[in-house]
């Protein structure tokens, strides 16, 4: 189970609010925002509960209370007040800078200093100019051995909410509540990782291989390295930085003064090397930025170390908090990193049961070289492999040396151990786990074997009526390697039953290899794309309206997935399909004028994928692509064989496919996806382009909202769309609306194409059923973010409806979980 899903199984076992009587403090500093020098004797105080205090000569202030604060409120005479919202029962730091303010006694003006120039905004436009020979991501041709920790822990426990009668069993858990942070805490799982990492010296070549691992969680069967890609890195030598999907500025940007106001707090000594310390603020509420300090090398400009969290008022979901301490050191002529200590605070809401997800990287062990790595050093596999056994290890622990490790656990970090064996062993949590498991997947775990699946064990169409399924397949208890499964259908309207068995073989994990093989015999709606398919229980509750164009298909397939390296992959498949019209869909033979039984082909498949530098996650089968910073591209061709295995048609398709998401800073992100194909030969309509149609009122940018099943077939076709994602680049500044983080998206999506009428003199077109000859497009527009997971657009058909059950516009929704 990954951390998110650990973060959902406690709020739905805990379902609690936040507890009463919590101490709020804040301190921070309080500078002048031109000058940069700290003010003394400013009042700094909380509106609801009245408590104040002032900043001492260096400007510096704490505050606390144990009511409800309120905001807190900073003023001082000649300057502008400023007030930020406080949470309640939390430990925060936050630096305010006050912008001076005229004050008009009679016909005088009355000014603080402005003539006064800020040192540090010369001494950071320095810094960003030597940014290219400080940042560590350009040292080539190093090596260095990394040591990784990963601690997820449950957060904003209170010791009365741990004492309720409802924990039973598992009260003794409670003993080991952590309060080193401003949450109190319970961990619940670590993992640590000892690698070896390489960097080539010519080009961006990078490779780690994983020496060990050790895990150990409440449910967790995820690799160290899978919980890895959950962090962010942060390299803030970036002018932009990607975390959380978003796309932040960094306080070295190129034009930081632009974005952050900088304060110079002291000069310091770090390793022997003299350092100025600063603090940065950014100058923009609602703006992707953060704030904190830096340490700047005096010779080099290079950093020495940063703290720094994501700014109040970023519009981010479910983070409380984001914030890391880094450290480098000077190793020959340039800056490496050698620590980094990372901590997440993840929520559904401010005061609510959360989690805290931590990282600690430590490395050491550099070399450094001035030639090129020998060939023997580099492994195939990508960019991350593990050394053999790694990932064989059933409980990863066997092979683990408390040498590896270069810094001692904590006390509460050595008690997950403990905590977790204990927990696992115990009866209760084994029932609790397999009901968390059947809600998730919808399946019930006995033993090797899973029953399910609740989302499909009884759904409706006009054809079969009332549909009655049942699923069986094996656990990881049976096999990390093998899975087989088998189900089988009965539709009590049409009296027929359909069935289906497969089976997945990982020969390899990393990179993958992988063999599948399916037979089955099923309903389908062929064209139909998008989140839900045929047979799944919210398809009937969510369809825009009752399909009879389904289509009985015997298939048959085998495929091998072979990846090369990182995002580089080859998919090689063989398909026999026998396919029957049922309910309105008849298979016309215009010779004859009469219902062909079936139409069958047999085609074989080969498709390349590129994706650089993408990620996935996942169990032991399935995964699940994170995706990738660059362009994701798809070449397939497939081929029919006319007379093997009684395929009628000869015919042969080429489609090429690509997506890619463009950055535009504080302006959002644009997503946007290309499909272009066409075919030589002839073949009947359900095996060509059936132009895709979402079928439900779910919102999807793969295929068409407002258009009917086999509405439109093609045999050329070109097919794309994009959306503007502004991520609150007007909400965010509306002061009613910004609280509610709500975020603009606008789309379009369309498909210019043709069709020959050769088809048709093997199969009839339906009379629903047009070729394409010129264009289909539609537009969408809405708000996305609404409670943190709901979309709602609005879309309109470009070209007319041609059936007005569905008309020319209408309302979709969608649900995203998006930072």
């Amino acid at each position: 189970m990954n951390p998110r899903c650990l973060l959902l199984w406690a709020s739905l076992l805990l379902m609690w609010s936040s507890a009463t009587g919590q101490i709020t403090r804040v301190e921070g500093l309080v500078f002048d925002a031109e000058t940069g020098q700290p003010l003394p004797f400013v009042t700094v105080a909380f509106t609801a509960s009245g408590d104040g205090t002032t900043t001492d000569p260096d400007g510096h202030f704490e505050l606390s209370t144990d009511q409800r604060p309120g905001q807190l409120r900073v003023s001082f005479v000649g300057y502008e007040t400023q007030e930020w919202e406080v949470m309640r029962g939390v430990s925060s730091t936050r630096n305010f800078a006050l912008e001076p303010a005229a004050i008009a006694l009679g016909i005088a003006e009355v000014r603080p200093d402005r003539r006064e120039v800020n040192p540090a905004k010369p001494l950071m436009q320095r810094v960003a100019e030597a940014k290219a020979d400080n940042d560590p991501a350009r040292v080539r041709g190093l090596a260095y051995r990394e040591y990784t920790k990963l601690e997820l822990d449950v957060n904003d426990i209170s010791h009365a909410q741990a004492n309720r009668w409802y924990w039973g069993p598992f009260s003794f858990a409670f003993d080991d509540l952590d309060s080193s942070e401003a949450r109190v805490a319970l961990p619940l799982l670590i993992a640590e990782t000892d690698a070896q990492v390489r960097t080539a010296l010519n080009g961006p070549r990078t490779q780690t291989t994983v020496l060990d691992t050790r895990v150990s969680g409440l449910g967790t069967n995820a690799t160290p390295g899978e919980l890895a890609d959950r962090f962010a890195n942060v390299n803030l030598y970036e002018n932009r930085l990607l975390l959380l999907d978003r796309a932040f500025t960094s306080p070295l940007h190129d034009h930081g003064n632009a974005h952050y106001r900088y304060y110079i707090l002291d000069t310091v000594d770090v390793a022997g090397r003299g350092t100025i310390h600063l603090a940065f603020v950014p100058r923009r509420q609602g703006e992707m930025t953060f704030e904190g300090e830096l340490w700047i090398d005096t010779l080099t400009l290079g950093m020495a170390r940063v703290q720094a969290h994501v700014s109040e008022g970023a519009n981010l979901n479910w983070v409380r908090e984001l914030r890391w301490d880094q450290r480098y050191e000077r190793l020959d002529s340039a800056w490496v990193l050698v620590q980094d200590e990372g901590l997440m605070d993840l929520s559904t809401s401010d005061r609510s049961l959360g989690a805290y997800l931590r990282r600690t990287l430590h490395r050491s062990e550099f070399e450094r070289t001035s030639v090129p790595w020998p060939d023997s050093v580099w492994a195939p596999g990508g960019a991350r492999i593990y050394a053999e056994g790694v990932l064989e290890t059933p409980d990863s622990l066997s092979n683990w040396r408390e040498a590896d490790r270069p810094i001692p656990l904590l006390p509460r970090e050595a008690g997950i151990y403990t905590l977790v064996d204990t927990v696992t062993n115990m009866w209760q949590w084994q029932v609790l786990k397999k009901t968390g498991y059947f809600l998730g997947t919808g399946f019930i775990q006995t033993g090797p074997l899973e029953w399910g699946a609740w989302w499909s064990a009884r759904t409706y169409n006009p054809i079969e009526g009332n549909r009655l399924r049942v699923d069986l397949r094996t656990s990881n208890a049976f096999s990390t390697r093998w899975a087989p499964s088998v189900y089988a259908a009965y539709g009590r309207l049409d009296g027929r039953w359909k069935a289906g068995t497969s089976m997945r073989w990982v020969v390899r994990k990393t990179p993958r290899t992988e063999v599948r093989l399916k037979v089955q015999r099923d309903m389908e709606q062929i064209g139909m794309n998008g989140l839900l398919d045929q047979g799944a229980v919210l398809t009937n509750a969510l369809q825009t309206a009752t399909s009879t164009t389904l289509s009985e298909v015997e298939r048959f397939e085998a495929n091998v997935l072979k990846e090369f390296s990182t995002g580089w992959s080859v998919f090689a498949e063989g398909v026999h399909r026998r396919v029957a019209g049922r309910g309105s869909l008849a298979f016309i033979d215009p010779s004859t004028g009469e219902a062909l039984d079936r139409l069958i082909a047999t085609e074989a498949t080969v498709r390349l994928r590129f994706a650089p530098g993408e990620r996935h996650v996942g169990g032991e089968f399935d995964r699940y692509s994170l995706g990738s910073e660059r362009a994701m591209w798809m070449l397939g061709v497939t081929r029919s064989f006319r007379g093997v295995w009684d395929s009628s048609y000869d015919y042969t398709r080429a489609e090429l496919t690509f997506n890619d998401r463009w950055r535009l800073g504080v302006a959002g992100r644009l997503e946007w996806y290309g499909n272009a194909g066409k075919y030589w030969g002839s073949a009947p309509f359900p095996f060509m382009e059936v132009v895709p149609a979402s079928g439900t009122v779910l919102l999807t940018s793969d295929a068409f909202n407002l258009l009917n099943f086999y509405e439109l077939v093609a045999d050329e076709w070109v097919r794309g769309g994009g959306e503007w994602h502004a991520e609150g680049l007007v909400l965010n500044h509306l002061p009613g609306l910004r609280r509610l983080g709500w975020r603009e998206v606008v789309g379009v999506q369309g498909v210019v194409g043709s069709w020959s009428d050769r088809h048709e003199a093997l199969l009839e077109l339906p009379e629903t059923t047009t070729g394409l000859h010129g264009t289909y497009w539609e537009v969408n527009a809405g708000i996305e973010n609404i409670f943190n997971f709901l979309r709602v657009d609005a879309v309109r058909r470009m070209d007319g409806a041609v059936d007005p059950t569905l008309g020319t516009w209408g309302w979709r929704i969608g649900f995203s979980a998006e930072f």
